[in-house]
């Protein structure tokens, strides 16, 4: 199993509250705590159904072990033996990935070691990013039971709001005035189902995740 934490939270939100203000259409003397509330929690909803980060944040990937995938669905029925491809990667969740600080490794002694950068390369090309095996390098051995490995690593489009593709912004924006326009509609009601141009204009960003596992290839 894997888990993953926030070591550095963002500096900034993605959008401001003036400009939230002035899209919403609404007078300058709005309670500006309830403006900076919703932005965040725009955030934190495109956040997860992207699987991507807007300002620059560092996580810190705990995992068991490092062959922990789970056995690809496949249709039909086979009598061969099954048997599991090696595993020579590590994908790191939440996207676009800016770089990786660090992977340390535990043993049963919680005695923390730096696994070497010369063992591993990561590869920021592919999404979602991964920590490739060299040839010639080898994973870390007698890892404890539970979080063997961590990785820090730093994800997001940058510091400024400016590097967060407009589409996505848009999206905050809609997606805000969705709540907006809905406080306080849930408690009689079910909650109405978010308009579909937020959809439309986050499936070109979205990474798509079909496992839980860091190492099934289903991100």
């Amino acid at each position: 199993m894997s888990g993953l934490t926030i070591v550095t939270p963002p500096t900034i939100e993605p959008l401001t509250s003036s400009e939230t203000i002035n899209y919403l259409r609404l007078d300058s003397g709005v309670d500006n705590m309830l403006i900076e509330s919703l932005i965040t929690t725009a955030r934190n909803w495109v956040e997860n159904y992207t699987n991507r980060t807007m300002i620059n944040t560092t996580y810190k990937l705990s995992l068991d072990n490092i062959y922990g995938n789970s056995i690809p669905l496949r249709s039909g029925t086979y009598t061969a033996p099954y048997k599991a491809s090696s595993i020579n990667f590590i994908e790191l969740p939440q996207s676009p990935v800016s770089s990786v600080t660090h992977v340390k490794y535990f043993d049963d002694s919680d005695n923390e070691s730096t696994w070497a950068t010369s063992n591993y390369y990561v590869d920021l090309v592919r999404n979602p990013a991964r920590i490739v095996l060299r040839d010639g390098g080898s994973f870390p051995t007698d890892l404890r039971t539970a979080n063997g490995i961590e990785v820090t690593y730093v994800a997001g489009y940058g510091s400024n709001r400016s590097d967060i593709p407009e589409a996505i912004r848009t999206a905050m924006l809609q997606y805000i005035i969705y709540l907006y326009e809905h406080r306080g509609d849930f408690e009689r009601f079910p909650p109405p189902e978010p308009p579909k141009i937020l959809t439309s204009l986050l499936i070109p960003y979205t990474t798509m995740r079909f496992g839980v596992s860091s190492f099934s290839g289903g991100y």
